[in-house]
């Protein structure tokens, strides 16, 4: 028996307990193959060999073993080498430094360019991006400190908030170009979402009128850009304010919901239609390629009804918009409640030329949607008795059941949406 083969089975049994300790498989897996070679009867070349393993390498893992007495001297030591003789100098180093910090948006590519123009060093676009991974100039929390915080726009916690915009039917048909017009809700994401042949007042009317009879719950208000088929505020003069004679201002002014137009220039805060236009190529162009305009309508139809009912989204909680609309009644009856709380608080308060202005404000922004959303609930609740429990919650908050059915058509039918009446309405 050789010499190391003595010494190594002498002192194996001492490590025991640390093995069973050591968590590193590495480690373990060297000390199990240099346990089986020391046990072994064969020589420790033949042993080696049968092992799999250099009689070099065995010799070294057993000398470390032995010095240390302790397992911990196996574990494999850094391979990175001592000098590299071939990284980039320490002045070029230096010179991507400053023009990365001094110009902070140019790319790998960019600053090798700029060297090259510059100095007259030509440096390749990987070599840049080796250096500046190395200085932590590539990271990123270093991409966080370079990258303006946009406002977060929350999503609305009521429905009733609308973003309205027409969009280009991807391709001809019969020779001619249509024009998608959608509207989207921002609580819930319902859509409605139809098709026409032109893009005009005349369109946004009928569209009106459908969405009046089918939108399942009250509209406060719709969001436009400032095309001219939505307003006529840059078509009749200098774009100061609308006048209020566009059929889409005549008509939200009817049915008692606000027209906003957002600033020139700003798609973003249309973002959430703008972006349902995204998917519309994705999930439904993309696919469908309709030959005629009736066709299209059709698919158009059966596209929105799978998004309303059968579309469920990670941004709703796996959810469809349908189902999200039934779970947002909590929302609704706590703003109701929150509402009347309110003005019985006002009630109480001392009346005072000032107070009565501020009463007269607070009741102003809560009227609209306490007695819309009321209207809505004391409708669903007569229309479905039995699956209704926050509706008929919301019943009794009303104080005159009789004048509040002969306000607001409770006995109409579904499509009539009588929670949607025109104002001053009787």
């Amino acid at each position: 028996m050789s010499e190391i083969k003595y010494r190594l089975r002498k002192l194996l049994p001492s490590l025991s307990e640390q093995s069973k300790a050591c968590r590193d498989r590495e480690i373990k897996q060297r000390l199990y193959v240099i346990k089986a070679i020391a046990k072994s009867e064969r020589t420790i070349t033949a042993a080696c060999e049968f092992r799999g393993l250099g009689k070099d390498k065995f010799y070294e893992w057993a000398n470390r073993l032995l010095a240390s007495e302790n397992i911990s001297a196996l574990k494999a030591k850094s391979r990175k080498p001592k000098t590299s003789p071939n990284q980039t100098k320490p002045e070029i180093e230096k010179k991507i430094i400053r023009r990365r910090n001094k110009s902070p948006f140019e790319g790998p590519e960019r600053i090798s360019i700029g060297l090259e123009d510059e100095f007259g060093v030509v440096i390749p676009p990987s070599t840049v991006y080796a250096v500046l991974v190395r200085n932590k100039l590539i990271s990123e929390e270093y991409k966080k400190q370079r990258t303006k915080k946009h406002t977060k726009r929350y999503r609305s916690p009521i429905p009733g908030y609308l973003q309205m915009d027409f969009k280009y039917v991807p391709y001809l048909i019969n020779n001619e170009q249509y024009y998608q017009l959608s509207v989207v809700d921002h609580c819930t994401t319902w859509r409605m979402i139809r098709v026409y042949p032109q893009k005009n007042e005349e369109a946004v009317k009928k569209f009106l009128e459908e969405l009046n009879l089918i939108c399942p719950f009250p509209i406060f208000q719709i969001q436009t850009d400032n095309d001219a088929a939505f307003t006529d505020k840059y078509s009749v003069g200098l774009g100061i304010r609308p006048t209020g004679a566009h059929p889409m201002d005549e008509w939200c002014s009817l049915y008692g919901c606000r027209h906003k137009l957002i600033p020139i220039g700003q798609k973003e805060l249309n973002g959430k239609v703008e972006n349902t236009h995204k998917f519309d190529d994705r999930e439904f162009y993309s696919v469908k390629y309709c030959r005629t305009l009736l066709l299209l309508e059709g698919e158009i139809e059966k596209y929105n009804l799978r998004w309303n009912e059968k579309r469920k989204t990670k941004s709703l909680g796996w959810r469809t918009p349908y189902e999200l609309l039934c779970d947002v009644k909590t929302t609704i009856l706590a703003l109701l409640l929150f509402c009347k709380k309110d003005e019985v608080q006002q009630q109480t308060v001392p009346k005072t030329p000032e107070n009565k202005i501020e009463k007269q404000k607070i009741k102003s922004k809560t009227k609209q949607q306490t007695d819309r959303y009321l209207a809505w609930m004391a409708w669903e609740a007569s229309q479905y008795p039995k699956f209704t429990i926050m509706a008929v919650s919301g019943m009794s908050l009303i104080s005159s059941g009789d004048s509040f059915r002969r306000n607001y058509r409770l006995s109409s039918y579904r499509m009539k949406a009588p929670f949607r009446v025109k104002s001053g309405s009787k």
